[in-house]
């Protein structure tokens, strides 16, 4: 496998992400369950095998990505020769301690090789860097891959948001101490 190096997006990057395919297959998603009872609501999300394989789009429009890179605290990208094949932003919150990670995408051709697990290790220094001690990361209930490479590398669910995309997806919230 080529060499990748994790760097800060440059302005010409940005074109590149855009034509990435900001999509994922799944056969699973998490399903949510919510109760209402006299004096107790219960929610619960359990892991749902589909009758067969989706094809989930990104729950952020493409359209608004330039806008909401600009907005982002840092932009970084992992590159093969120069060339970005993944990608992750970020925001921070001083008050909590906690680096947020909003975006992660990896170009479909170079999935499944450690490429968005080498993204959140670069996180992960950059917030030590600056005195973090928490990260999170926000993920739709039905990104099974995601959900899956964030157990696999430490984190632990933490919250959720029904209707927080602009797609109505429910947002699962992932998160971890920074070593």
């Amino acid at each position: 496998m080529p060499e990748f190096i994790v760097r800060p997006a440059l302005s010409p990057d940005f074109a590149v992400l855009l034509k990435f395919k900001h999509f994922v297959d799944t056969d699973r998603v998490w399903q949510m369950d919510h109760t209402l009872e006299e004096g107790r609501i219960s929610v619960n999300f359990r892991e749902v095998r589909l009758p067969r394989s989706i094809h989930l789009a990104y729950p952020r429009s493409p359209d608004t990505l330039i806008e909401r890179w600009k907005n982002l605290l840092i932009v970084l990208v992992s590159c093969v020769d120069g060339v970005p094949i993944g990608y992750i932003g970020v925001s921070s919150n001083h008050a909590t301690s906690n680096v947020w990670i909003k975006d992660l995408v990896v170009h479909e051709r170079w999935r499944r090789r450690g490429i968005a697990t080498s993204l959140i290790h670069a996180v992960s220094d950059w917030g030590l860097e600056r005195d973090l001690r928490r990260m999170t990361i926000e993920i739709s209930s039905k990104n099974y891959p995601a959900i899956r490479l964030v157990q696999k590398i430490g984190f632990e669910f933490c919250g959720y948001n029904d209707y927080y995309y602009a797609n109505n997806d429910i947002a699962i919230f992932f998160a971890r101490y920074l070593p």
